[in-house]
């Protein structure tokens, strides 16, 4: 393949991450902001299930072109692992942070009225302590009741879960229409399962571009440094990303001894 079509393909490729993460985004943050701004009783059953099928579809849509990573972890991992191009890393993580980005911008278009019209009624102070509940539609924020070390650890389990279950799904040749199949559908219900037993307590961060990119953009909106700090003297929200890159390296070494040393005696 000559240099050119390889820089044309990683460009479709990029695209395909960041449509595909967006997609998770606009979905999700779209319906808790239909909760939020209407008064809606803040399900997370339901929310959990939109996050889950948002996953789902868009896998399905993605896989073909970029592998579906969707999330700067997976393709941590599956540099670790699967020998994934080094030089497709940056681009792709990248990508999946400008598509959270971007898309939670399109949802806060979308919403921006009825955001302003809750804010007045309220009277929410954008940047106040109070106008969190409204940037945790597009972004994780951990519940006060727990501290950074439980959050730390809370996310480098999910994490390891997480990346073990991903791996392990694709390290069979011999299952392909397997994967391309049903693949898709199970990481969707793991989304959905983790989501709903974690979200109580981290707000399920798992994906760090979708972090990054939204708590970016609502840093600029008018939120500023509160959405780093949650209200506390500690630019905390480094720690749950930490803690989903320690998960995501830890798994990778852990199936790979199992897989060496367990299942090939």
């Amino acid at each position: 393949m000559s240099n050119v079509k390889r820089k044309f393909m990683l460009l479709i490729q990029c695209i395909s991450e960041f449509f595909g993460t967006g997609l998770i985004i606009f979905f999700n943050s779209s319906y808790i902001a239909s909760l939020r701004l209407t008064h809606g009783f803040n399900n997370s059953w339901k929310i959990s299930v939109i996050l889950g099928l948002s996953t789902c579809i868009a896998i399905y849509l993605s896989l073909f072109i970029s592998g579906a990573h969707l999330n700067p972890i997976i393709t941590l991992s599956f540099f670790l692992f699967f020998n994934f191009n080094k030089k497709k890393i940056i681009p792709y993580i990248l990508s999946q942070i400008l598509g959270s980005f971007c898309f939670s911008a399109i949802v806060y278009k979308l919403y921006y009225d009825l955001l302003i019209k809750f804010e007045a009624q309220n009277k929410i102070l954008r940047g106040s302590l109070d106008s969190l509940n409204l940037a945790s539609i597009f972004s994780c924020f951990p519940n006060k009741n727990i501290s950074m070390l439980q959050i730390f650890i809370i996310e480098t389990i999910i994490t390891f879960i997480f990346i073990l279950i991903i791996i392990f799904l694709n390290d069979h040749e011999n299952f392909f229409v397997f994967k391309i199949t049903f693949s898709p559908i199970l990481v969707g219900i793991l989304v959905f399962l983790i989501n709903f037993i974690v979200s109580p307590f981290t707000n399920f961060i798992l994906n760090p571009a979708h972090d990054i990119g939204s708590r970016t953009f609502i840093y600029l909106s008018g939120w500023g440094k509160i959405v780093f700090t949650n209200g506390s003297n500690i630019t905390h929200f480094f720690i749950p990303i930490l803690g989903t890159m320690l998960g995501s390296v830890m798994s990778v070494y852990f199936y790979k001894y199992i897989k060496k040393y367990i299942f090939c005696n």
